[in-house]
């Protein structure tokens, strides 16, 4: 049954031959995961903001690469297990379970942020932050398996938007904390209190989302499924890999581009942060129903802005346009992150989804690793973080291309059938 959509946002979806209630697209178990995942992004939003700033008065730019490339190792790390565990014993055990790395790694850092201790620190607090990241796509997409494949990228991208608004929160509060003389190590300490408010809303709140004969279906099949996620899966894996590699080796280094050839302050910049944020949470709605509407389109444009954006970071400078760079920049990221997590959720089974996603995000990482250590190279060698952002965007261009190659053979009305 298709939904009646009101003037309130309400709509009625029918699943399993129960109506249920939505608002904006999410049912209220799928709100209750929204909240519990944007409180967790505000135990992250808090700090990372400056996070690269506070790693470079303290060590030098090679090792600061290789903090975030064990960062990442760690993070895909947790995306594979999660995936593959939350299949087995269910969504929200997962989820709940992911925080105590995340606070451990919090608590650790707020007390001896030293080198090489802020390896294993970051590297506990990106395990965690992969969980539940990694299950804020799992349960939507139980959901979207539920409604009969129906608006995936709305689904996918709603549940995420009390995460932008926490987003925007976080460097506010932590700008406003650092202005008022707090240091970066109290930021670490309160995030460790929110991620731990976080995990007692998550364990009291969300209502597992994972069927019971689905379970049984994931647990009689075999442990690792590479072969069963088909060819449309590692097609678009191949493509995004290429694209990943780009776009991960400079985004980590964005703090620094902003406060040195950007000419702003610490502060400056967090505000700029926090307007992506608030801009990508108020289109979050629109902009993923866009991307319901042609998924590979869709899709293709959100890379092709992230291009675009990347090479204005590289050429730009001055606050106003920073301002302005980061509300348009949230359009195409928004659009691309919709279409690629349906898409990647639509290619496979039901009992395979989990560990679909924890694939899929072990690839992203590792591709991640490789390429935050190649920004750092490139930065090193060049001396300039321009070079990182310009060489970057015309490398996301390219990927580009690349994925339409890969990808447009993919049959979506054979994908929303299966559903």
């Amino acid at each position: 049954m298709m939904p009646e959509n009101t003037s309130s946002g309400r709509e009625e979806s029918v699943s399993g031959g129960q109506s249920h209630t939505t608002f904006l697209g999410l049912t209220a178990n799928l709100w209750r995961v929204a909240l519990v995942v944007g409180i967790s992004q505000l135990s992250i939003a808090l700090w990372k903001w400056e996070y690269s700033i506070f790693l470079l008065q303290r060590i030098d730019a090679l090792q600061m690469g290789l903090v975030f490339s064990v960062g990442t190792a760690m993070g895909l790390i947790g995306s594979f297990a999660s995936g593959a565990a939350a299949d087995f014993v269910g969504r929200r055990r997962t989820l709940a379970a992911g925080f105590i790395p995340l606070i451990l790694g919090l608590l650790a850092m707020s007390y001896f942020p030293v080198w090489p201790l802020l390896l294993l620190q970051y590297g506990f607090i990106w395990y965690g932050v992969s969980v539940f990241r990694v299950m804020s796509r799992t349960i939507p997409a139980d959901e979207v398996v539920a409604d009969h494949g129906r608006n995936p990228a709305r689904k996918m991208m709603m549940v995420t938007m009390p995460l932008w608004l926490f987003d925007a929160f976080g460097p506010l509060i932590g700008a406003f904390m650092m202005s008022l003389g707090f240091s970066s190590q109290d930021l670490y300490r309160l995030a460790a209190w929110v991620a731990a408010s976080a995990m007692v809303l998550s364990i009291g709140l969300v209502k597992e989302s994972l069927p019971a004969d689905t379970v049984r279906k994931a647990r009689a099949g075999p442990r690792v499924s590479f072969r069963n996620l088909g060819g449309d899966y590692w097609r678009l894996c191949a493509g995004m890999a290429i694209f990943y590699f780009f776009f991960t080796a400079a985004i980590q280094y964005l703090g620094n581009l902003c406060t040195s050839d950007w000419q702003v302050d610490t502060v400056t910049y967090g505000l700029t942060w926090s307007a992506f944020s608030f801009t990508s949470a108020l289109l979050m709605y629109t902009a993923s129903s866009i991307a319901d509407r042609n998924l590979k389109g869709g899709l293709l444009f959100g890379l092709a802005g992230n291009g675009v954006a990347y090479i204005v970071w590289a050429l730009g400078s001055g606050a106003f346009l920073m301002y302005l760079l980061n509300i348009t920049w949230a359009v195409p990221l928004i659009i691309w992150v919709g279409a690629e997590r349906s898409l990647a959720a639509m290619c496979v089974g039901e009992e395979v989804k989990g560990r679909a996603l924890g694939t899929y995000e072990l690839i992203m990482g590792l591709t991640s690793i490789f390429a935050v250590s190649f920004g750092a190279l490139v930065w090193t060698l060049s001396g300039s973080l321009r070079i990182v952002w310009g060489f970057s965007g015309l490398g996301m261009i390219v990927a580009t291309v690349m994925v339409y190659a890969l990808i447009r053979g993919i049959d979506l009305q054979k994908l929303r059938d299966r559903c």
